[in-house]
C-alpha cells in the first residue's frame, strides 16, 4: 500500500499485521475471511481521497463546503487513475496517482 506508513494504525486496528514499511499481511482460514480485511485496506489506501470520490462526504454540509473545482478535478483524476495500470504490490512508499496529480491535503 503506497501510503501504508500513514495509515498503519487504521490497518492494525482492522486486523492486519505490519510486515514492512508499507506492507501488511493477514492469516486467513478461508478466502471468505478476507472480506472485512480487504474493505479496511481499500479504505485505508484511499483515506485522503474518499471524501471526494463519488460524493462520499460525511454530510451534505461537508459536501457543500468542499471546493467544488477541486471535487471536479479529483473526479477526473480518479477516472484517469482507474484507467491506468498499476503495480500489484508496493514494497516501498510510492505515489500512486498519475504524474502531475496531487492528492487532496488534510482529511
Amino acid at each position: 500500500m503506497p501510503n501504508g506508513s500513514d495509515v498503519a494504525n487504521q490497518m492494525l486496528e482492522s486486523g492486519w499485521t505490519r510486515s514492512g514499511e508499507v506492507e501488511f499481511s493477514a492469516q486467513l482460514r478461508t478466502w471468505r475471511d478476507a472480506r472485512e480485511l480487504l474493505a479496511a485496506a481499500m479504505n485505508a489506501a484511499l483515506v485522503q481521497c474518499l471524501p471526494y470520490w463519488l460524493g462520499a462526504f460525511d454530510s451534505a454540509e461537508d459536501a457543500a463546503a468542499a471546493d467544488q473545482q477541486r471535487v471536479r478535478e479529483l473526479q477526473l483524476i480518479f477516472d484517469a487513475w482507474a484507467a491506468e495500470s498499476h503495480p500489484e504490490w508496493y514494497a516501498a512508499v510510492a505515489y500512486p496517482l498519475p504524474a502531475g496529480v496531487s492528492a487532496p491535503t488534510g482529511s
